[in-house]
């Protein structure tokens, strides 16, 4: 009995010792675990202390980020005064943006250089970037510069004026800094276009030639503004690029070029890509991206002078509902007693990091926009060791419709490209709302399987759309993932019994297909007395007729040639669409003026080849004038359209927009539209739709 009992005994001995030693070691992995989601060990060195990383949920207003103040403008303030092509002396003015409520008398100033080709453009053309940036804290000054009729007849000579006259505004930044409250130690250069081409060079070139002239500038923001004439120098400050992929004036692959190139010479440097978007910063679609990644790259240049503690980009965008990675940089690596902070908007949450990463959740739902993180090492997020990024919630789906005649239907459809912009696969359904041709409300829905990331879908509507559309996209249960609102304009143009008669007199116009030219492109626009338009559009077998009744309390056109855009004028772009009804690669953009003495003028400025550019243009068209209404009225031959007319039928499609300059005596002061794609870019993408119909 006894030795029964040894034997029972030592068995529960072996049993109980098995169970504490594995009980031990599931401990032991547990702790393991748990401390490497709550700090990074640096296995190498024992003696080394584990970085915590803290998690703030809280959004404070920061300087230089938040837009926290109203913003003055003082205009035309005289900088420098220069012989230009013609040798007469030309005054170069700018115009400051100041915030108006702050007290900082040392504000970071921003110089904004416009586009235009060296040849056009004007300091006005930035004044919605100039007040985003003012609103932030930053002084700007949009400057104008000397142009040339041919600017690349000598470029040589186009580029040393135009870098003179840089050189003048850094003077006068000197001169003035403490009249005007700037800080002339910390000085910001860009633009678009030329503008970020001339941004650029002139610092490139200035770098080695005169560095002292460029020593205050701490960066460059360049604006699709292409290739740099020279190599680039290594003592370049940090760079950010910012360039859309279907930019048919300077190519995407510029940028693409010019960041790998600042890459191999060490230069610091973001290249924030525009998918979709042509020359176009100003798109609805990513200004508010461009202003946030801006402000954020500046912001962590001008905050830390070793630029080996910054992060890889400064801004990306991430669809709702994923997760994303923050890539840190190498300083951050290693192990120390002081926390690593991140600061993540409410509902965000720090699912796990690495000693060179950390990896973020974004909620899912329906809020969309721009957000701040902070990443700092210890507790102030305002310390070198600190840096901020711009993250932009997008929908996880994106959706291109493209309108096209069914010949053998003969009827107007849509195409919907359905775009996964997550990271995850979509199962769910998509349903589109919109205005049909018959100006009935439509609806269409469709179920949509297993979608990858970045893969496409084709689905087809069976009418046309246009009007507000909206795209609501739903996952496999049902729940509402996203909501987004687009407008887009498309037009039926009937076809006239008869000619109208081109008389300046648009009485007669009845049947056409009308439209209101509203989107107002004007800062201090004062009501419609100041500046409206209407517009009317049909065709038959020969032309293609347009007359537009503009509303505007004082006309003013002493220009001529290819500058009557800058007075009172409407420019119109037209492109054929392809027979599938997709863009077409070349337009037409063509203008008509009435100058101050009632004589008639016209320019064309863009064609496809084959076509003038000037005024040798085939056109009928009258402009009158009355009290305070212009009418023009145009009949545009379609062989100054298409190189074959037998595509003038029913269902034809073209793209078109209109714009109508407005001119009070002081130069050009902006444009209502009607469709985008003139005004502030080149881009036949942005142009809306007309379908050539039958009925009278």
């Amino acid at each position: 009995m006894k030795r029964r009992l040894v034997y029972v005994l030592t068995i529960l001995v072996i049993v109980l010792g098995s169970w504490l030693l594995l009980h031990n070691r599931e401990n032991m992995s547990a702790l393991e675990k748990e401390g490497k989601e709550v700090a990074n060990v640096n296995t190498a060195d024992s003696s080394a202390t584990a970085t915590k990383v803290t998690v703030n949920n809280k959004q404070i207003p920061v300087q230089y980020l938040t837009p926290a103040y109203k913003v003055t403008v003082k205009g035309d303030i005289l900088y420098a005064s220069k012989k230009n092509e013609t040798d007469a002396v030309e005054p170069l003015k700018l115009d400051l943006y100041e915030p108006s409520d702050d007290h900082n008398m040392k504000r970071p100033v921003f110089i904004f250089i416009h586009g235009g080709g060296y040849t056009e453009g004007g300091k006005y053309d930035a004044a919605d970037f100039s007040t985003g940036l003012a609103k932030r804290g930053y002084a700007v000054l949009a400057i104008d510069y000397r142009l040339k009729k041919d600017p690349f007849t000598n470029f040589t000579r186009t580029l040393n004026d135009a870098y003179e006259d840089v050189s003048d505004v850094i003077q006068w930044i000197n001169d003035n800094a403490e009249n005007y409250g700037m800080d002339a130690s910390r000085i910001v250069i860009g633009g678009d276009s030329a503008g970020g081409h001339l941004a650029i060079n002139f610092v490139n070139q200035y770098v080695s030639q005169e560095p002292s002239i460029i020593k205050p500038i701490f960066s460059i923001v360049d604006i699709y503004g292409g290739d740099l004439t020279k190599s680039a120098d290594s003592k370049l400050p940090p760079v950010l690029i910012i360039h859309g992929t279907i930019d048919k004036l300077v190519p995407y692959q510029q940028s693409v070029e010019l960041a790998e190139q600042l890459k191999e010479k060490g230069v610091y440097h973001n290249l924030l890509t525009m998918e979709g978007v042509g020359h176009d910063y100003k798109n609805d679609k990513y200004i508010d991206e461009i202003m946030e990644t801006t402000t954020h790259f500046l912001w962590n240049v001008m905050n830390s002078s070793d630029l080996a503690k910054l992060p890889e980009n400064s801004g990306f965008s991430i669809a709702s509902g994923d997760a994303f990675d923050i890539k840190l940089p190498e300083v951050y690596h290693t192990p120390s007693k002081e926390s690593i902070n991140i600061d993540l908007p409410e509902g965000w949450q720090l699912r796990e990091e690495e000693a060179d990463r950390l990896r973020i959740q974004v909620p899912e739902g329906l809020v969309r926009g721009n957000d701040t993180l902070f990443v700092s090492r210890g507790e102030d997020p305002k310390t070198e060791m600190s840096f901020a990024v711009n993250v932009n919630v997008i929908d996880p789906l994106t959706v291109k419709y493209e309108t096209f005649y069914d010949e053998a239907a003969k009827e107007i459809r849509t195409h919907m490209d359905v775009t996964n912009q997550s990271s995850n696969n979509f199962n769910g359904s998509v349903e589109a709302d919109y205005e049909t041709g018959r100006s009935t409300q439509g609806t269409f829905s469709s179920s949509v399987e297993n979608l990858e990331p970045g893969k496409s879908v084709r689905l087809e509507i069976p009418e046309l759309t246009r009007g507000q559309r909206t795209l609501k996209s739903y996952n496999d249960i049902g729940n509402l993932l996203q909501s987004t609102l687009d407008s887009f304009n498309a037009l039926l143009l009937p076809k006239l019994s008869k000619p109208v008669e081109i008389n300046g007199n648009l009485s007669d116009w009845s049947d056409q297909a009308r439209f209101n030219v509203k989107d107002i492109k004007i800062s201090g626009w004062r009501g419609e007395q100041d500046i409206s338009a209407t517009g009317s559009l049909a065709w038959d077998e020969d032309n293609l007729y347009l007359g537009v009744e503009v509303i505007d309390d004082k006309h003013e056109q002493s220009a001529s040639g290819d500058a009557i855009w800058s007075g009172d004028s409407i420019q119109i772009g037209i492109g054929i669409a392809n027979i599938d009804g997709t863009v077409p690669s070349e337009y037409h953009e063509l203008g008509v003026a009435r100058g101050n003495a009632g004589n008639l003028l016209k320019w064309r400025w863009l064609t496809p080849r084959g076509f003038n550019i000037n005024d040798a243009l085939e056109l009928k068209y009258a402009v009158s004038r009355s009290d305070s209404t212009t009418s023009y009225e145009l009949a545009i031959p379609w062989r100054e359209l298409s190189h074959d007319i037998n595509h003038v039928k029913q269902g034809m499609k073209l793209k078109f927009s209109l714009l109508v300059n407005d001119n009070d005596g002081e130069g050009r002061r902006g444009w209502l539209e009607y469709n985008s794609g003139i005004g502030s870019s080149k881009d036949v993408n942005a142009f809306g739709d007309l379908f050539l119909e039958n009925q009278h």
